[in-house]
């Protein structure tokens, strides 16, 4: 159907809303607890004080949790899987809807999750939330809200000014609503940025975001207070070079706060050039964020999903290795484990999530895309204890591919360290006491002791039947499936070292040499049981 049909027919079906109100009623870097397929049971739940909502795909579920973790299945959504979900402010109902497709108008669904009860409004509109206590979301040429109380027939709210086909509404809120409107490219534009506006009850269009400070936007949350809007972009400079940061807004006026870490664990996580959002949510008046590399386009470890709560400036570093987390009213956390894959055909990565209340943690489900606390909850999220940072370099226990080293060899590595330190040179010679008069003339150099102290806080690589090299990283790709794809090891290394990145090469991902940092690599030996410094890769 060409466009300019399309967006008629659109028109027409949003404009019938009033008349029609065409509507049908539906029936219903931490271990994880022991995985199960879902939480306790759902007998004994309390259905009238829901605290978290939670959907898997796979089942074609959406689900909710008490305070307690026990959990139900909300409705069953069959093919049109919600991608995200949104609470009313008392938290009794959600609203979702279907993911967007060409062949169709779509459908929006408001559930009451305490008696099971869904209605089901045919909606040629994009985005949902709530306008207060009524569902809401834009028509699809831009041109109104399309608002949908609990009781009585939907309305059309015209806006103050249109929006244009392409715009569609990223949170609701108490008194306004927030669109995203993207623009066309051109000078000063680029690809996917667009312009964020706050629309009132009356349709009055408030710009937040002008055309002259665009930003890009994947997804936007509403604080708990209904005032401040934080969101997530995606600037693309292609395939696989995106970079997603966390913006916080007062819903009011001023510019838009850029929320990114700097600390050990997201500079070790390398993801400086490359990174994405899996998860966001508001805790109280601060903002908990997760930052991770980009599926199938980088090597994919624990130790590069990073996650922050962050409030007026502070940064408060999480743990890592998760897909998301999240905070609600006394001492509730929500958690969601996996290795950020998407599998089965999903449009989102899946994941274990769990709720700790109390002291105890259970596991809720597995196959988890996303997860939502009601608004209660996240107002009431106290500010959380941080985590230790990952530890500062010292000598590993293993190779640059995960294999235990002798302990000879860590005995001698630690000898090593502890001189370089202490900048030691004679006690350095010592140790190199088998080693050519070449070579001993090298350890002697102002110089030399950093140079060793970096070498030998590296992970070893194999270097012949009975050798070791300091560091064992050549060169590797940050880039999965290929065939020197960094280990974990080496990208624990590359951050150390303070590599950066070569993208003149054959592989699609960057690049890292260790040749440009370590002027000279150690090379030791095991003889006969015993670990002995053999000189230098050079010489």
């Amino acid at each position: 159907m060409p466009l300019r049909v399309r967006a008629l027919a659109a028109l027409l079906l949003s404009s019938a809303l009033v008349a029609t109100a065409a509507c049908s009623a539906a029936p219903d870097d931490d271990k994880a607890p022991g995985a199960r397929g879902a939480g306790p049971s759902s007998s004994a739940a309390d259905r009238q004080r829901p605290v978290l909502a939670f959907v898997r795909p796979k089942q074609q579920a959406v689900m909710v949790a008490d305070a307690a973790g026990r959990t139900w299945q909300a409705d069953r959504t069959g093919a049109q899987v919600p991608d995200r979900l949104s609470w009313s402010p008392d938290g009794r109902r959600l609203v979702w809807t279907d993911p967007q497709r060409e062949d169709t108008t779509g459908r929006l669904h408001v559930l009451d999750v305490t008696t099971g009860k869904k209605v089901s409004h045919a909606c040629p509109c994009s985005g949902a939330g709530f306008l207060g206590a009524d569902a809401v979301s834009l028509a699809s040429d831009g041109s109104a809200l399309l608002v949908f109380p609990a009781t009585g027939d939907p309305r059309r709210i015209a806006l103050s000014r249109t929006k244009g086909p392409y715009a569609r509404l990223v949170t609701g809120g108490a008194e306004d609503v927030t669109l995203f409107t993207p623009l066309p490219e051109g000078p000063g534009v680029f690809r996917g940025q667009g312009t964020l506006d706050a629309v009132d009850r009356r349709g009055r269009v408030r710009p937040l975001l002008s055309a002259k400070q665009p930003s890009t936007l994947t997804q936007a949350w509403r604080a708990p207070d209904g005032k401040g809007v934080a969101w997530g972009s995606a600037d693309s400079g292609g395939a696989c070079w995106t970079v997603s940061t966390l913006f916080e807004h007062s819903g009011a006026s001023g510019r838009p706060k850029r929320l990114l870490p700097s600390d050990t664990a997201f500079r070790r996580a390398l993801i400086g050039d490359q990174r994405s959002i899996t998860s966001a949510s508001w805790a109280g008046a601060g903002l908990t964020v997760t930052y991770t590399g980009i599926e199938s386009c980088q090597a994919r470890y624990p130790g590069r999903s990073v996650t922050y709560h962050v409030r007026d400036g502070k940064w408060t570093y999480l743990g890592s290795g998760l897909l998301g987390l999240a905070f609600g009213a006394d001492g509730r956390v929500a958690r969601l484990r996996g290795d950020a894959h998407v599998a089965d055909g999903m449009s989102l990565p899946t994941g274990t999530l769990s709720l700790t209340s109390g002291a105890r943690e259970l596991v809720l489900a597995d196959g988890v895309s996303t997860f939502v606390f009601t608004p209660a909850e996240s107002a009431a999220a106290g500010a959380p204890a941080a985590r230790p940072q990952p530890s500062a370099a010292a000598v590993t226990t293993v190779d640059d591919h995960g294999k235990t080293l002798p302990a000879a060899m860590v005995r001698l590595a630690r000898r090593i360290e502890r001189a370089a330190d202490d900048d030691d040179t004679e006690a350095l010679v010592r140790l190199c006491a088998g080693c050519g008069e070449g070579v001993l003339q090298w350890v002697r150099r102002t110089e030399a002791p950093s140079e060793i102290l970096t070498a030998i806080r590296a992970h070893p690589g194999e270097n012949g039947p009975q050798g070791l090299m300091y560091p064992g990283l050549t060169t590797c790709v940050d880039e999965p499936k290929q065939d020197i794809t960094c280990t974990p090891e080496q990208l624990h290394d590359i951050a150390i070292l303070g590599l950066k990145p070569d993208r003149d090469s054959d592989y699609y991902g960057s690049v890292y040499s260790v040749w440009k940092s370590v002027s000279v690599p150690l090379i030791m030996r095991m003889e006969n049981g015993e670990a002995r410094w053999a000189g230098l890769a050079a010489g």
